[in-house]
C-alpha cells in the first residue's frame, strides 16, 4: 500500500465513537476481553490513547474496592500480596515486562542499536529481573503499610497516574521501531490524547479530593520531563518498553510519595 493510499483509508476510517475508544484503551491495558478481534485503523488507535489514565484509574477503583471487601476476613499485609498479584494480573504483567526490558538495555550503555536489540530480545536478564523483583517488593511493602485513606489514595491514584505518564513521556517523541500501536501515538496530531488524558486525571484528583493527590500529580509531571531527557539523549526516542517503563516507575514512585 502506498503512503496516498494509506491517508486515503485513514480518512475514510469512521471516527470511532467514545464508547470503542475506551474499549480499545481497556484491551491494550488490560487482559479483559472487551473487544472482538477485528483490524484496527490508525485512526481508531491513536484516538484510544487520550483514554489510558480512565482505566487506570478504572483498575484503582477495582482494588480500592477488593481491598475493602477482603479487610474482614484478611490483614492488610496480607491483602496486600493479593493487591499487587492482581495488579500484575488484570495487567498481564506486560509494563513489568517493558520495564524489564529497559533495565537490561542500559547495559548497553550508550550503544544505541545494542540497547533496541535487547529491547526485542524476549528474555530477561539479570538487570530485568532485578528491576522488576524492586518494583513489585516496593509496590508490596508500601501497600502493606498503608491503612485508612491513604490506602485507598494510592491505590487509585497510582494507576491513573502511571497510564497518563505512558501518554505523556511519548508525546511528540520519535518511535523506534518502524511499526506498531506507537507509530499512531506519536502523531503529531493526535495532540488531543494528551490533553484528554490530562483532563481525565484532573477528574481523578477531584476524586481523591486530597493534597497528597495533587502531589502525587505533580511528582508524575516531574518524572515524565526526566524520563523524556533520558529517552532522548539515551536512544533519540521512545520504543514501546520505554512507554511501559515510565508507567511502572511512576506507578511505584506515586505509592512511595503517598506513604512518605
Amino acid at each position: 500500500m502506498t503512503e496516498s493510499e494509506a491517508t486515503t483509508e485513514s480518512e475514510r476510517s469512521p471516527r470511532p465513537s467514545m464508547g470503542d475508544r475506551i474499549r480499545l484503551a481497556a484491551s491494550f491495558l488490560t487482559i479483559i476481553p472487551l473487544l472482538d478481534q477485528r483490524p484496527r485503523s490508525a485512526v481508531e488507535v491513536a484516538a484510544s490513547f487520550g483514554w489510558f489514565p480512565l482505566i487506570g484509574f478504572a483498575i484503582g477503583a477495582m482494588l480500592c474496592a477488593e481491598d475493602y471487601a477482603l479487610s474482614a476476613i484478611v490483614g492488610g499485609a496480607a491483602r496486600a500480596i493479593v493487591i499487587v498479584m492482581t495488579l500484575v494480573a488484570l495487567t498481564g504483567a506486560v509494563h513489568l515486562d517493558g520495564l524489564g526490558d529497559t533495565a537490561d538495555a542500559l547495559g548497553a550503555g550508550r550503544d544505541r542499536d545494542r540497547a533496541l536489540t535487547i529491547m526485542r530480545d524476549s528474555r530477561i536478564g539479570a538487570f530485568g529481573a532485578i528491576a522488576i523483583f524492586f518494583a513489585l517488593i516496593i509496590k508490596l511493602s508500601v501497600i502493606a503499610n498503608l491503612s485508612g485513606v491513604q490506602r485507598y489514595t494510592a491505590l487509585f491514584l497510582a494507576p491513573g497516574l502511571a497510564r497518563w505518564a505512558m501518554v505523556a513521556v511519548a508525546q511528540r517523541m520519535i518511535y523506534l521501531r518502524a511499526a506498531g500501536a506507537g507509530t499512531a501515538l506519536l502523531q503529531e496530531e493526535n495532540d488531543a490524547a494528551l490533553r484528554t488524558a490530562s483532563a481525565i486525571v484532573i477528574a481523578g484528583i477531584a476524586i481523591a479530593h486530597s493534597i497528597v493527590a495533587v502531589r502525587g500529580a505533580l511528582i508524575a509531571i516531574v518524572i515524565v520531563i526526566a524520563l523524556r531527557t533520558v529517552y532522548r539523549r539515551w536512544l533519540g526516542g521512545v520504543t514501546g518498553d520505554l512507554i511501559g517503563a515510565a508507567g511502572e516507575i511512576v506507578e511505584t514512585a506515586i505509592m512511595v510519595a503517598i506513604a512518605s
